[in-house]
C-alpha cells in the first residue's frame, strides 16, 4: 500500500458492542485495520456511542433501504473530504443491501477504491433458507458486486474456488480470526462436574440444527454411559431446556466465554451446515482445546493433522464415544494453542491485507 489512504468502514447491521460471530469479526477487523484514519458506519436498532462511529438507525428491513440513500449521502460527504478512501462493506448482511449502496455512491466518489468483505458465498446461504425469488436476487446482486467492487474477499481457499466456480470472479483472500487473548490471565470456569461446550446462538440455523444434533443423537449415548457429564452452551437467549445434563448459560460477555472455553473438558461442534469459517472454533483452536466436531465444522479453517487433538466425525455414535473418552483431557495443548495464535491473529491477518491493497 504506498498510498495513505483513509478507511470507511460500512455495516448493515450493528457492529459495536458485538452480539454475533458476525459482529465481532466486523468489530476486530475495524479496531485492528492500522490506520488513524477510518470510520465506522452503521446501522443499529439502538444509539451507538463509540470512538470514530457513526450510527444510524433503522429498526426493519425496510427502514434499512430507505436510510441506505441517506448513509451514501454521508459517504459521498466524506469521500469529497477525504481523498484516497478505502469504502469496506460488511457482508453478513443481505447483499442487495451492498448493491443499492454502491448503486448509489459509485458515481459521487472519486479516487475510492471498494472492498467487499464477504462473510460466506450469501447465495448458498439464502439457498438453504430462502424462496427461490429472494435467492436468485441474491445471486444476480453477489454476482454484480464480485465483478464490480475493486476486491472481493473470501475467508478461504475453498470460498475463493467456489466465487470461482460460480461467478468466474476473481477474490482475495480474507481469513477470520481473533484478538489473542492472554491465556494465562483467563481463569477458568470450575464447576463441580465435568463439561462439554457449545456455543452458538440458535437464531441461526446452522446453530439450531447442532444443538439438535446434540440433544437428540449424540448427548443420549454420552449420559447412558456416564450420567455425570454436563452440557454447557452459550451465546444465544438463555431459554431453559428439559434435559437435565444441559445448562443453556445464554449470551455471555467474552470474558465469560473464554472463562467457560478454558474450563471446558472438550470444545464440542456438530454442525451440519456451516458457511464461511465458524469464530468459536478459531477460539477453541487458539485455546489449544480438544474438540469433537464434523467435518463441516472444520470448513474454512486450515487445521494441522500432526495435531492429535482435533477429531472429526460425522457419526453420532462415534462422536459420543469420542467424547467418552476425552472428557478428562482439560489441560491446554500448548504447541496446539501457539501454532493457533500465530496462523489465527487478527491483527496479523487484518495489517497483511491491509497491506495488498
Amino acid at each position: 500500500m504506498k498510498k495513505k489512504y483513509n478507511f470507511l468502514v460500512i455495516s448493515f447491521f450493528r457492529v459495536t458492542n458485538p452480539y454475533s460471530g458476525a459482529s465481532e469479526i466486523s468489530y476486530n477487523f475495524f479496531k485492528n485495520i492500522p490506520s488513524k484514519n477510518k470510520k465506522l458506519i452503521q446501522f443499529s436498532n439502538i444509539q451507538q456511542k463509540e470512538n470514530k462511529t457513526e450510527t444510524i438507525i433503522a429498526s426493519s428491513r425496510i427502514d434499512k433501504i430507505f436510510k441506505i440513500f441517506k448513509m451514501a449521502s454521508i459517504v459521498a460527504k466524506y469521500c469529497a473530504y477525504k481523498k484516497n478512501s478505502i469504502i469496506i462493506v460488511e457482508g453478513a448482511s443481505w447483499i442487495g443491501y451492498t448493491f443499492l449502496f454502491y448503486f448509489l455512491t459509485k458515481n459521487k466518489v472519486k479516487n475510492s477504491k471498494f472492498v467487499y468483505h464477504s462473510h460466506n458465498i450469501e447465495f448458498l446461504l439464502r439457498k438453504q433458507k430462502n424462496n427461490f425469488l429472494i435467492t436468485a436476487l441474491t445471486k444476480y446482486f453477489e454476482k454484480y458486486v464480485s465483478k464490480k467492487f475493486d476486491i472481493f474477499t473470501t475467508v478461504s481457499n475453498s470460498d475463493k474456488k467456489k466465487v470461482k466456480e460460480i461467478y468466474n470472479a476473481k477474490s482475495i483472500l480474507l481469513p477470520n480470526g481473533i484478538n489473542i487473548p492472554k491465556l494465562k490471565s483467563i481463569k477458568e470456569k470450575k464447576l463441580k462436574f465435568n463439561y462439554i461446550f457449545f456455543c452458538g446462538s440458535i437464531d441461526y440455523l446452522p446453530n439450531k440444527e447442532a444443538l439438535d444434533i446434540l440433544i437428540d443423537k449424540i448427548m443420549p449415548l454420552v449420559i447412558k454411559k456416564n450420567p455425570n457429564i454436563k452440557l454447557i452452551v452459550s451465546g444465544s437467549k438463555k431459554i431453559q431446556y428439559r434435559e437435565n445434563y444441559l445448562k443453556n448459560v445464554g449470551f455471555v460477555s467474552k470474558d465469560k466465554f473464554y472463562s467457560y472455553l478454558k474450563g471446558a473438558s472438550l470444545f464440542v461442534n456438530p454442525m451440519k451446515t456451516a458457511f464461511g469459517s465458524q469464530v468459536k472454533m478459531i477460539s477453541a483452536l487458539v485455546f489449544g482445546k480438544t474438540i469433537v466436531a464434523s467435518k463441516t465444522a472444520i470448513i474454512g479453517l486450515d487445521i494441522n493433522n500432526k495435531f492429535n487433538k482435533i477429531y472429526i466425525t460425522d457419526n453420532p455414535e462415534i462422536f459420543s464415544k469420542l467424547i467418552l473418552k476425552n472428557i478428562f483431557s482439560k489441560k491446554i495443548n500448548k504447541i496446539n494453542s501457539n501454532f493457533y495464535q500465530k496462523k489465527y491473529s487478527l491483527k496479523r491477518i487484518t495489517s497483511d491485507f491491509i497491506c495488498k491493497i
